[in-house]
């Protein structure tokens, strides 16, 4: 049996749902398990119609803005700034929905590749200076980071509260890092924001390790937010 509100595997003669507390709900003689069921939707969502319409909008509008641009400037002006972010739209929000099963551990890198090319090419578009000392290896160290915990919560079964901990102490430092980045790029002073973000990130990480470490604490959590 399972039950009917939180999904968690039940004894046979259980009363009442160790985890969220319901009321084992079986009536007329069917299983909490079917009740359980019929919970569940029959239909998938579809997902090609959704990527056919994003597709099409997307063009759409860089058609639109080309077209404005050469009539007003006889050049692309600021529309090909506007086109490069259409082709990030696309690569990050588009294309994975043209995959039945996307793997962020697939998409994580190839997004991150296209961001640095947009930030570079914006880099060079307004003539800046800021692309190699802050855009280059910020954009770089979170598609690491995202790629790594994506991969991590994708085939870890169990531990993914450690994990989401570790993640949040390892952005509190990336803070750190970005501020020295944005000290040396754009002479901007130190510490002024990043400690502030790095101790709320260290307490609320190590909290959710000694979450995913102490098996009654876990237990109680869930339970109060019905994980």
């Amino acid at each position: 049996m399972y039950c009917v509100k939180c999904g968690v595997k039940l004894q046979e003669g259980t009363e009442k749902c160790p985890l969220c507390g319901t009321p084992v709900w079986n009536p007329d003689g069917l299983s909490a398990e079917s009740t359980y069921s019929s919970r569940m939707p029959d239909k998938t969502f579809d997902r090609d119609p959704f990527a056919a319409f994003l597709t099409v909008l997307t063009v759409l509008a860089a058609v639109a803005v080309s077209a404005v641009c050469l009539v007003l400037y006889g050049r692309l002006e600021w529309g090909s700034i506007v086109l490069a972010a259409l082709l990030l739209f696309f690569v990050i929000a588009v294309l994975p929905f043209w995959f039945r099963d996307p793997n962020p551990v697939i998409f994580l890198p190839i997004d991150t590749v296209a961001l640095e090319l947009f930030l570079l090419f914006l880099c060079l578009r307004t003539g800046g200076h800021w692309f190699m000392s802050f855009a280059f290896p910020c954009a770089g160290i979170m598609g690491i980071i995202g790629t790594a915990t994506a991969a991590l919560l994708k085939y870890l079964r169990k531990g993914r509260y450690i994990v989401i901990g570790g993640l949040q102490i390892i952005l509190g430092a990336f803070c750190i890092l970005l501020e020295f980045f944005q000290h040396i790029t754009f002479d901007t002073a130190m510490f002024r924001w990043s400690l502030f973000a790095t101790i709320a990130l260290f307490v609320s990480g190590t909290f959710l390790i000694c979450v995913g470490l102490f098996r009654p604490l876990r237990e109680f959590v869930n339970r109060v937010f019905y994980i």
